[in-house]
């Protein structure tokens, strides 16, 4: 102890005083003489220490915030304090910024359609790039992609329907098929998991292996193949966040496809988690899966992969399928105008082709193979391959790109009851589109300016089919398909309520053929090109009523495997396909918006379909001598009779229906041989594959401590299998349920387990028929496919926060 302090303690001491000194007030002298020294000093410290948190706490946060799929911006969110109470909001373009908050606060970004985002305050860590997924309960107000319009779905003129993970998991994740058929006007069959068909309002339904008439990207990379085929059992169901549906005619956006557009697409992290997940299913006839997931859903980046092995016996014999799926999404945040993407896919699928059945085969037995199937050991075995890297990047708040470039390859080895194909294919391509807002004061517009380019090589190789062993060979083809899209579309607000839509694309395609066996088959096959034009009319009345009216056109080209004449020659006079199609929609929000409603009428009229006429098995030669009228009316409605809010235990309650009427006819449809003389002529007769009434309804309930149940009923009506409309397959029904429980346990661990049962009502009947099938040597035609019976499944899902 100094001694001037020691000095001056004992004068105080021996100060004379009126009352004795307490030990308080000793050790209170003590204290106060030993730290004058420093009092000036601890205090300066102090206030510096009390000014830098001052600044910690005022320093400004900044973000942006856009929807987890598509990655558009969003505006209008609201973010909300500890207290509920609003702090700031999104601007147009989704940049916010936080001024008064605490350190580690959590806050929360709030938007009708999506789900309420918890966010942790962390402004050592630099800007926030916050990602909103939508809730599955007011589709109508969640943005989509569209038309590249960033609107609500109900602000987009057009027929486009939304399908979320919740959709896809409301039944066993293995199959897309239960969501999309939810959808009016879509149909999917499927009676195996080796083979699929997906038709949007009528098109597409023809297809005679994979998927027509309809274009197909994940993340903005085509899916679809250069000559318009497409397969997407290289998709692995559960890595799916969500799927944009545009029905009718997208051409003059997205280049050929008379049906529409489904863009899928892949998972990405929930913002702040990083978690490890592992799942695990098994149910009826053999079904099995087990996958582990990984997310990271950061800042700067955000990552989601997935491994996983699904294998199927199969209801039918010889249906076993086998897959092994590796996903990886990832996207990365170098700055606040940047935006980089990675899409990494790779799939095995061994399956086996059960073939179709007779009428009297099916009564007898549905779980039979066609004979000639197993003879042949008929299956699919293919190995895909996806590569894709994409960047959004903004140049200023006027001027902005989306661009992807990508890779796409397999390998077939493809026993077939007529030949052994062996094929190898590659593709590389790439879309790019410029956006720009010039930002005028009357009739505010925003353009738009896109390419897209896409070309695949085929080697084909076709053997004789010796018992599932390759025999001698039959043909040695490469195609060349080569195709590009040049588009462009403007949006201009007439008033603040009312948009005017204008597009246009143009369209080349080119097939280059070479037949090593048959030299003088080979050349070069060149389509006119394609001028696509749309126009688009949008109203918002109020959040009750939106009307639109669309006009648009769409061509489909004829397949690389359609183009040959009986004689395996080119057909030089093979077109693409034409429609134009005519729509309105009203879209809504009634009942204090707890009724949600889609309605469209449309026309459309098909010219130059393409016609198959079966010569012999395995042998089918096409020509463009159809037109076909397209009239119908789909109307989808949900009602959230609870919702979050309304009270303690029950979270949701909805439930959901979708109605479809098609009145579609040939009106001058003829059938040729192989030398163009008219077989059948078939005007007036109903579209064949369409069933008239589709009717889809459901519900679903979510409670609060972790239970939840959906349920679904499907309704077809009968639908002519053959363009004569001599033959049927009959109406039927499907109804399905699954029940579950979500726990999360302490603070790191979330679990999901859950059963359902399909078909509950055990009937017989065919998804996937095979339209006219021909049945040569007086055999009775093979239609149907039968689907399973009644069948179950059950499931666990633990997910580990880190």
């Amino acid at each position: 102890m100094r001694p001037s302090v020691l000095f001056a303690f004992s004068a105080k001491l021996m100060q004379p005083r009126k009352r004795t000194v307490n030990l308080f007030s000793f050790f209170r002298i003590f204290i106060n003489n030993l730290m004058s020294p420093y009092r000036y000093f601890i205090l300066s410290i102090g206030l510096v220490l009390c000014f830098l948190q001052s600044q910690a706490q005022t320093q400004a946060i900044k973000g942006h915030i856009y929807d987890s799929q598509t990655r558009a911006p969003l505006a209008d969110v609201v973010i909300l304090n500890s207290l509920k109470q609003p702090l700031t909001k999104s601007d147009a373009k989704g940049y916010f910024v936080i001024n008064d908050y605490q350190s580690q606060e959590v806050v929360q970004a709030v938007l009708v359609g999506y789900k309420t985002q918890n966010i942790q305050l962390k402004p050592a860590e630099g800007d926030l790039n916050v990602q909103l997924d939508a809730d599955g309960l007011s589709l109508n107000e969640v943005r989509v992609a569209g038309y590249n319009g960033n609107k609500t779905s109900k602000e987009t003129a057009g027929a486009i329907a939304l399908v979320t993970a919740k959709d896809i998991n409301r039944g066993s994740a293995v199959s897309f098929q239960s969501a999309l058929n939810a959808i009016p006007g879509v149909r999917m069959e499927q009676s195996t998991l080796s083979e699929a068909r997906i038709s949007i309002r009528g098109n597409g339904v023809r297809a005679s292996y994979g998927i027509r008439n309809v274009k197909v990207y994940v993340n903005e990379i085509p899916v679809t193949e250069a000559d318009g085929t497409t397969r997407i059992e290289a998709l692995d169901v559960n890595s799916i966040g969500r799927a944009e549906v545009i029905k009718g005619p997208a051409s003059s956006i997205y280049g050929a496809g008379t049906g529409g557009v489904i863009n899928f697409q892949l998972q990405r992290s929930p913002y702040q988690e990083q978690s490890l997940e592992a799942s695990g299913l098994i149910g009826a006839n053999g079904l099995h899966r087990l996958a582990t997931t990984y997310r990271n859903g950061g800042d700067k980046v955000n990552s989601y992969v997935s491994y996983g092995w699904q294998e199927y016996d199969g209801y039918r014999e010889h249906s076993n399928d086998m897959r092994r799926f590796l996903t990886g999404n990832f996207q990365l945040f170098p700055s606040d105008k940047r935006i980089i993407t990675l899409l990494v896919n790779r799939t095995t699928q061994h399956s086996q082709i059960p073939g179709s059945l007779t009428a009297d085969q099916a009564a007898a037995n549905p779980r039979q193979a066609n004979a000639t199937n197993l003879d042949k050991a008929a299956g699919r075995y293919q190995t895909w391959t996806r590569i894709g890297l994409g960047q959004q990047y903004r140049f200023n708040d006027q001027f902005s790109n989306t661009t992807s470039v990508f890779t796409y390859f397999y390998d077939l080895d493809h026993p077939l009851p007529y030949a052994y194909i062996r094929n190898f294919y590659q593709s590389y391509g790439g879309r790019t589109r410029f956006s720009y807002d010039p930002g005028f004061s009357t009739f505010p517009t925003r353009f738009t300016v896109g390419a897209e380019f896409n070309e695949g090589l085929t080697k084909g190789t076709q053997y004789v089919n010796n018992k599932g062993v390759e025999g001698a060979i039959n043909s040695n083809i490469d195609y060349q398909n080569t195709q590009y899209s040049l588009f462009y579309q403007s949006e201009t607000a007439l008033t603040n309520k009312t948009t005017l839509t204008l597009g246009l694309s143009y369209n080349s395609l080119k097939y280059d053929v070479n037949d090593y066996l048959k030299q003088n088959q080979s050349g070069l096959k060149k389509f006119n090109p394609q001028a696509t034009p749309r126009i688009a009319l949008s109203h918002t009345f109020s959040s009750a009523l939106s009307l639109h009216a669309s006009v648009s056109s769409g061509f489909s080209p004829p397949s690389s495997s359609e183009i040959k004449n009986v004689d395996g020659s080119i057909n030089p006079g093979l077109q693409a396909e034409k429609g134009i199609n005519y729509e309105l929609n009203a879209k809504g929000n009634l009942i204090k918006s707890r009724l949600e409603y889609d309605l469209a009428l449309f026309k459309m009229d098909m010219k130059g379909e393409l016609i198959g006429q079966s010569i012999q098995q395995g042998i089918t030669i096409y020509n463009n001598a159809g037109k076909t009228s397209h009239n119908g009316v789909e109307l989808a409605l949900s009602y959230q009779i609870l919702k979050p809010g309304d009270q303690d235990e029950v979270l949701s309650l909805r439930p959901f229906v979708a109605v479809t009427y098609s009145d579609f006819k040939f009106k001058d449809y003829k059938t040729l041989n192989a030398q163009s003389q008219v077989t059948a002529t078939y005007d007036g007769n109903k579209l064949t594959g369409i069933a008239p009434w589709v009717f889809n309804a459901g519900i679903d309930l979510e409670t609060k401590i972790g239970l939840y149940f959906y349920g679904s009923y499907y309704y077809t009506d009968r639908l002519p299998l053959n363009d004569a409309n001599s033959a049927f397959n009959p109406s039927y029904q499907v109804a399905n349920a699954k029940v579950g429980y979500k726990k999360q346990i302490l603070k790191c661990l979330e679990t999901n387990v859950y059963a359902g049962l399909d078909n509950i009502l055990n009937k017989s009947y065919s998804s996937i028929v095979s339209l006219n099938a021909v049945g040569f040597g007086g055999a009775a035609p093979a239609y149907f496919n039968p689907s399973p019976k009644r069948n179950g499944y059950g499931g666990l899902n633990v997910k580990y926060l880190f």
